[in-house]
């Protein structure tokens, strides 16, 4: 059984603007889903390395030619291995650091100009984000390994630094 309106159609247009509705809910919803994740934590989850990069974040191409700040006391991050590891590793390799980017956009949300600033200034910003973790960790292989700045930053900005697997640095550093 169908209502039926004046001109025989009203539960028909009742559908339709129901239908209306739903739609116009859903793609509202989906912006706003696409607006929240713009926040710096959002920007912690990593891009795929096959999307392209729009903006190379801020860093120095040229080494520093003075002293350079020290990482944060890793001990102070004791309970999140992970950054205990990012800032005992990164304490030792500042000045490569200090020639790299950081793809979380910290540059433009709170003023860093490299990868240092993540684990120098009292934000503590590297603590809580998976890409400065990342990337942090992934330098310090790739110095390791005999990797020069220029070489680290330039896959960097590919993104291969997205394959590190934090799972793999649960045992803090020893001193």
């Amino acid at each position: 059984m169908r209502a039926v309106g004046e001109n025989g159609k009203g539960a028909v247009v009742c559908r339709q603007r129901r239908l209306w509705a739903l739609t116009s809910a859903a793609v509202i919803w989906g912006f706003a889903l696409s607006l929240a994740g713009q926040g710096i934590h959002a920007a912690s989850r990593a891009m795929p390395a096959a999307v392209p990069k729009a903006r190379i974040p801020a860093y120095h191409k040229h080494p520093p030619k003075g002293p350079l700040p020290h990482a944060l006391p890793w001990r102070e991050f004791a309970g999140n291995p992970e950054a205990e590891n990012a800032y005992y590793y990164g304490e030792r390799i500042r000045r490569v650091l200090y020639q790299l980017p950081c793809y979380c956009y910290c540059d433009r949300a709170i003023g860093h100009t490299c990868l240092l600033d993540c684990i120098t200034k009292p934000d503590k910003h590297a603590s809580v984000c998976q890409i400065c973790l990342k990337e942090l960790l992934y330098a310090y292989r790739q110095v390791k390994a005999g990797q020069s700045a220029a070489k680290i930053r330039k896959e960097i900005i590919e993104g291969k630094y997205e394959k590190i697997d934090l799972r793999k640095f649960q045992t803090p550093p020893h001193s």
